[in-house]
């Protein structure tokens, strides 16, 4: 059985990064840092509670793209174009989660 607190944990801190860098916030060793960090976690995880951690997270931060950040809308003044940017970096963390770690070749661009 997958467990909620590790997707949470992980698609919260996937968010909070592209808050970060958004913010103008360099988040690249961050990230390449917390994906090693996830896959290295949910190995555990489907080792002790069954397949599916990894997966789950990135559909988590799919989702989580798709939703209105509450800190973006207060923030920001270009509240649409923050949010395409969120979306884009959620969805690249989530396509780099799905892909086998040896065929991953993970860069992060922040701005586009």
């Amino acid at each position: 059985m997958i467990e909620e607190g590790f997707i949470r944990l992980y698609a919260n801190d996937f968010a909070s990064l592209a808050a970060r860098a958004e913010a103008g916030v360099e988040v690249e060793a961050l990230v390449q840092k917390r994906i090693g960090e996830a896959r290295s976690h949910a190995a555990l995880m489907d080792a002790r509670k069954g397949d599916g951690h990894l997966p789950a997270v990135a559909d988590r931060l799919v989702e989580e793209s798709l939703r209105t950040s509450s800190r973006v809308v207060r923030e920001m003044q270009d509240v649409e174009g923050a949010m395409a940017r969120r979306r884009a970096f959620l969805e690249r963390v989530a396509d780099i989660l799905r892909t086998p770690p040896m065929a991953a070749k993970a860069t992060m661009a922040v701005r586009g």
